[in-house]
């Protein structure tokens, strides 16, 4: 039997008890000494359940609507999301939620939503997972997402780069498509087993312990919005270096305007900066480790999920192509200083030459001083007067 038979039955017959109530009274674990100690001292043990990150959601069934799908999917919007505002329009489609701290909605479904058995889970970054649901229906909690746009974090500018949409339709009903999606096989695990992830394809097996269950859950969710983040990057990022390399090549062949040239070295240079800060700064305003870290399975499945995308090897290598990228602006950028110098020696060279050559035609014989004037003839001097001489021999 499922260690947490007793809160689940308690969570399964509505009980409105805050979390921890249902383990009033802990069962007492068999001990090899005696059936209520250990060893000679006979000394009861107690089991403690694991902290419950979320409460469990009541859970819509209507057999009118379809069931679960088997999979769950992580999707990256180009804007952020005002988690409050999408709260309100949720329960008005009399979905139930739950706000953690204003940084993480989980809710569930309702008849609204024309599912059964689903739910979802929105970061204010703009990452949405959606557990068991539909295309169409993961189209309508998208479309209710993009309706409650938001300020994102970090100063770079997300757009689409290359690659299909993954929903055509959304562009038909004039919202931004998703940058980027992750998806994951989803399978119940039998009873009295705890949720694993396989390592080989990444496929789910999620417990059916109902207070376990939400945890587990936003454990995965978690990890699946650093993937799904990280992809939407990664693509940014290759899109980005592609264009300033083109850019780059053309710019560099243009050596009379090199103020231009430096100024757009320097804005790409900044561009990358910014990429490089979105890279390796924490994803979006939740921090998953501190969240998880009472929670020893979730935060486990948390990296599960993040080693099977391999977020680790594919981070070092987007570093070492930015790192890369920055090396060789800065190289083009001290080859447009080299060139600034060589042309003021060129104009210092010339304004001495020409100061030389003013110098040697004021010392040129018949050519005056510098202040005499070039190109005056001088006048010859007067001649001196000879007087007459008088009638008896004087002057």
């Amino acid at each position: 039997p499922s260690p947490y038979s007793a809160a689940a039955a308690a969570a399964a017959a509505g009980d409105a008890r805050p979390i921890g109530a249902a383990w009033a009274s802990p069962r007492p674990l068999a001990a090899p000494g005696g059936p209520g100690g250990g060893g000679a001292g006979g000394s009861a043990g107690v089991r403690r359940p694991p902290k419950v990150l979320v409460n469990p959601l009541p859970s819509f069934l209507d057999n009118r609507f379809p069931g679960p799908d088997p999979h769950v999917a992580a999707f990256f919007l180009p804007n952020g999301i005002v988690l409050s505002q999408l709260r309100q329009k949720l329960k008005e489609l009399g979905c139930p939620t739950v706000l953690w701290q204003g940084q993480l909605l989980f809710c569930g479904s309702s008849a609204e939503l024309g599912q059964q058995r689903c739910s979802a889970i929105f970061l204010p970054d703009g990452c949405a997972v959606c557990w068991h649901m539909s295309r169409a229906t993961e189209l309508l909690v998208l479309k209710l997402a993009a309706n409650c746009p938001g300020p994102r974090r970090g100063p770079t500018h997300w757009a689409k780069f290359g690659g299909p949409v993954p929903f055509e339709r959304m562009e038909q009903l004039g919202l931004s498509a998703p940058l980027a999606e992750e998806r994951l096989e989803v399978s119940d695990a039998p009873a009295g087993v705890i949720t694993a992830v396989d390592p080989q394809d990444g496929s789910v097996k999620l417990t059916r312990d109902p207070l376990a269950r939400a945890s587990h859950q936003l454990g995965i969710a978690l990890g699946l919005a650093v993937a799904v983040r990280l992809d939407a990057l990664e693509r940014q990022i290759e899109a980005k270096l592609e264009d300033n390399w083109r850019e780059i090549s053309k710019e560099a062949k243009k050596t009379l305007n090199l103020t231009a040239v430096s100024h757009r070295i320097f804005v790409m240079e900044t561009g990358l900066h910014d990429l490089r800060y979105e890279l390796n700064s924490e994803a979006g305003f939740v921090d998953a480790p501190d969240l998880l870290w009472e929670h020893a399975l979730a935060e486990r499945l948390y990296d599960q999920v993040l080693t099977h995308h391999d977020t680790r090897r594919r981070t070092a290598a987007l570093n070492e192509r930015l790192s890369y990228s920055l090396d060789y602006l800065h190289s083009l950028s001290e080859h447009v200083r080299h060139g600034y110098s060589v042309r003021l020696e060129r104009i210092i060279i010339i304004l001495i030459f020409f100061e030389l050559c003013v110098g040697l035609a004021s010392l040129l014989p018949g050519m005056g001083g510098l202040h005499g004037g070039l190109g005056r003839t001088p006048t010859p001097p007067a001649p001196e007067a000879t007087a007459a001489p008088t009638a008896d021999g004087g002057t």
